[in-house]
Order: structure tokens, then sequence, then C-alpha cells
């Protein structure tokens, strides 16, 4: 079998279909169709069920990607090391991102890391939505909160608590809460929490943690609801990472600073726990270090 028709059956398998895998390779479903067929007779084994909705492995199906994995595991290194310790990066990473981590922080690091290696592109797929890492062809994810697939490699890189913030020209119009009863008297701006907006904030303090439900808040994914907040439109509770530039530039006020919500993980996500390619690699080192020392700014600003 060669090197091109394994990693046809592992996009299969990742996806769950035959067209989804085809568009992503720049092929018909009918040739992917075909080539499936024509491996399946040269090993005499069936190795997909196909359905309507999806196609699956078989059993004999699991043990042949198996070892096309351990293949094209050992074939990316051979070509990352005859590269050298320093290669010149070439091909295409997907990057997911939430858009005002985007914004704020990816965007200057993908300039940085794509000005350093002129062949290599970078796709970034800026949104709030969560996004099948195999279905969408996505190489790395940075993605907020818990983790439910665990089929995807993660690493945690920072978990900031979230603060509630306003903008001065808010405050001046509307005297700060001095207690969490307070907050029913403003516009408060929340969040899209996997496409439901939220209804209700808990924020912790030395005696607990304690539920804000919220009365008509404005609503909107992460970057616009920090735009709000800096607008004057209302009070947000935001990660501190997502807000510490604006708090250090005074542009935001920590309001109810006794008040915290829970630490929001951010996590750097592969789709799988396999050999990563020498640009996935270099592109998420460069993300992890820009994020780390974002975080030690946090850190030190609750400190201070």
């Amino acid at each position: 079998m060669k090197i091109h028709e394994m990693a046809l059956l592992v996009r299969v398998a990742e996806t769950g279909s035959m067209t989804t895998a085809a568009q992503q390779l720049h092929l018909t479903p009918a040739a992917v169709s075909a080539a499936i067929r024509r491996i399946e007779e040269a090993l005499g084994v069936r190795l997909f069920e196909r359905t309507t909705r999806s196609v699956q492995p078989t059993g004999e199906g699991l043990v042949v990607l198996d070892g096309c994995h351990d293949v094209l595991e050992r074939w990316q290194r051979t070509l990352d090391e005859v590269e050298g310790p320093t290669p010149e990066l070439t091909g295409t990473v997907h990057l997911s991102a939430p858009a005002d981590t985007t914004y704020q922080l990816i965007g200057p690091v993908v300039v940085a890391v794509s000005e350093a290696h002129p062949r290599l592109r970078v796709v970034v797929h800026s949104s709030d939505a969560v996004q099948h890492l195999h279905r969408e062809a996505i190489d790395l994810a940075i993605r907020y909160g818990a983790l439910r697939d665990s089929t995807l490699s993660a690493r945690k890189l920072t978990a900031q608590p979230r603060v509630l913030v306003a903008a001065p020209s808010y405050l001046e119009r509307h005297p700060a809460p001095t207690t969490l009863a307070e907050l029913a008297d403003h516009r408060c701006v929340t969040l899209m929490i996997r496409g439901v907006p939220a209804s209700s904030w808990t924020l912790r303090d030395h005696d607990g943690e304690h539920e804000v439900v919220l009365e008509d808040p404005l609503c909107g994914d992460g970057h616009l609801s920090r735009r709000w907040a800096l607008a004057g439109v209302g009070i947000a509770l935001k990660s501190l990472f997502d807000v510490i530039d604006d708090l250090e530039a005074g542009h935001l006020v920590h309001v109810l600073p006794t008040h915290l919500g829970g630490p929001y993980p951010l996590h750097l996500l592969t789709p799988s726990r396999r050999y990563q390619p020498a640009r996935v690699r270099v592109l998420g080192a460069a993300i992890e270090e820009a994020i780390v020392a974002r975080s030690a700014r946090c850190d030190r600003w609750l400190a201070g």
C-alpha cells in the first residue's frame, strides 16, 4: 500500500465520511470510494462499514488503520530528520481559536511565524464555536473550558479566573456596584457558552459561591462582549487572560474585585497524540510561548 493510500484511509476514518475526506484531499467522492474498494480487494478484507450517514472501520479496518498510523508517523519523522533541526517549514496548518484570543494574541503570533517561514501557509479559523478537529481538518486548536473529546491530545496552558470589568465611561454614568445584589441595577454583557446564551454568573468570594441571575443581558461572542465593555455598554464577566491588556492600560476597571469567577482553563489541542509535522509543532510552540507569557502578566496583576 502506498503512502497516499494510507493517508486516504486515515482521513476517511477520522472524518467518518468519504465526502468530507474527498473535500479535504481535493478528490471526488467517487475517487475516494474507488480507492477504498481497490485497497480492500488487494488486502482481501473489508475495511469500512458504509451507511447512508457515516463510514465506520470494521475490526480488520482498525488493525489496518493502526498500522497506517505507525507508517505515516515514521514517514513524517523521516521527512523532518532529512530537513534538519531548523527546517524551512512548508505546507498548510489549519488553526482554530476563539475570536477574541485570535485578534489579541494568535494573529500576531501567526504573522511572526509566517514571516520566519515564507513557504508556510496558515489558515486561521476564528470562531467561538467548538469545531470538530478531525471532520474539519484542524491541525491545532486553542479552546477554553472543560474538554469533552478524549480522542484529542490536550495540553493546558493556563487557567485564569474570570473577572467583572467595565469601562470608566460606564462607571461615570452608573456608580460601580458594591454588592452582588446591585448588579441587578446594571446592564450586563454575557457570552454564548456552547451556543447557549449565559443567563447567570457564578462568582466566588471568601464566603463561597454565589449565583447571580441576569435580567435581559446583552449576549455575544468573546470578542463582541469585550468590545461592548470597552465601549461603555455595561459590565462583563471575562477571563482575566482576555482583558489583561485593557486592565493594565486603564481601558477597563475591575468591578467587585473580591468576587471572581472560577478559573477558566485554556488548552492547546491537536487531533491525536501521534507525531506531528514540524510545521504544526513550531506554530504550536510559538503560540504556547505567547500564552505562557501573557498568563504570567495575569499572575503578576492578581498578586499586585
